[in-house]
């Protein structure tokens, strides 16, 4: 039985692709993942997990297509099943619905023993995006393109695929974005793993700008949490305050600067670039003069 307790959209979507899956592939146990969002395939010592993350994220931005990506996806997943089955003991390969960006602390990215083998994206603010394989139970891990090209993916197609995926598995920020048409600060989610993910995601950039008269704000302090903000509430003292603050409470935090996108770029907060002198605050509590 699974364990992982799925919202009931979701858990109707897993049935759904279940039954379509075993009406597919009679030869093959298929069950719903113990501890995830996705499929668990099994023959003899083969064993193949199918996230559905990306499709359910596909299939709520464009309902009318829904029956054509399930099909599609059913269809896609034959070559990986077979190469489970004609292979077992080479492990899965990486799922290619399952890539996405992950936004990470470089310096911690580059402490991997496998950093320089990873497909990686600058970031400002001493943040880096690197191609990674979303696992069931919150989990992932960076994938390297040594690994992915034996499994016949490009660099160039590893991070075609992250793009797509991460859009598609963070698209519920349409929704918040949209909910109060008048609200000029708004908070980004929904996925623990995953939503720092947002600063990479084109559309959601442009969107937000366009919000903000071609200009907003962006937080970053957790990796599960992006804030954005236009207008008024994008003022640089006060979005240093909060961010410091949030950064403070994250659980797993990523970093407390302010970042500033156009809708095409993501940069350092011009308001961060300005010197500071250091430990004016201590001398404030001490009651010593500035230097």
């Amino acid at each position: 039985m699974p364990t992982t307790s799925l919202d009931p959209r979701r858990r109707e979507f897993q049935l759904r692709l279940l039954t379509q899956l075993r009406a597919r592939y009679p030869d093959w146990s298929l069950e719903a993942a113990p501890d995830g969002f996705g499929v668990l395939a099994r023959k003899e010592r083969a064993r193949v997990t199918l996230t559905l993350e990306t499709l359910y994220g596909g299939c709520r931005q464009e309902q009318a297509a829904t029956p054509a990506l399930i099909s599609s996806f059913v269809a896609a997943a034959a070559p990986r099943l077979a190469a489970a089955e004609a292979a077992p003991e080479s492990g899965p390969a990486p799922d290619p619905d399952a890539l996405v960006w992950c936004v990470r602390l470089e310096k911690v990215v580059r402490g991997y023993s496998r950093s320089p083998e990873l497909v990686t994206r600058a970031l400002p603010g001493g943040l880096l995006a690197f191609v990674s394989e979303a696992l069931p139970g919150e989990v992932m891990r960076g994938v390297s393109a040594t690994e992915a090209g034996a499994a016949g993916l490009a660099p160039e197609r590893l991070a075609e695929l992250a793009d797509r995926n991460t859009a598609l598995r963070l698209g519920g920020w349409r929704e918040t974005l949209n909910q109060h048409p008048g609200q000029r600060r708004w908070l980004f989610s929904d996925d623990p793993l995953f939503s720092s993910s947002l600063v990479v995601v084109p559309e959601f950039l442009t969107a937000l700008a366009q919000r903000g008269g071609g200009e907003a704000a962006l937080l970053v302090p957790d990796r599960g949490m992006v804030v954005g903000a236009v207008g008024e509430a994008a003022s640089a003292p006060q979005l240093q305050h909060l961010s410091r603050r949030l950064y403070g409470m994250a659980r797993s935090p990523l970093i407390p600067q302010v970042l500033a996108t156009d809708g095409t770029t993501v940069v350092l907060h011009p308001a961060e670039a300005l010197p500071r002198r250091p430990w004016s605050g201590w001398r404030q509590l001490l009651g010593l003069r500035e230097r």
